[in-house]
């Protein structure tokens, strides 16, 4: 097996923290924007017959 340069290897890895600290400060960023829109009063679904039908059906 040929030997890795020590070089390379730490700037592989440098690399891979590098991205993984980007990817996990840009989803932080996501959720934060995904609270603020999901904390407005909105309706998340119609009640629809369906859905009358459901809830009688658990009810029994």
């Amino acid at each position: 097996m040929p030997k890795v340069d020590d070089g390379k290897r730490s700037f592989i890895k440098k690399v891979m923290v590098m991205a993984g600290a980007a990817l996990a400060l840009g989803s932080s960023k996501t959720r934060a924007q995904k609270v603020k829109s999901s904390s407005q009063n909105e309706v998340l679904y119609r009640e629809t017959e369906a859905f009358r039908k459901y809830y009688e059906t658990l009810r029994r």
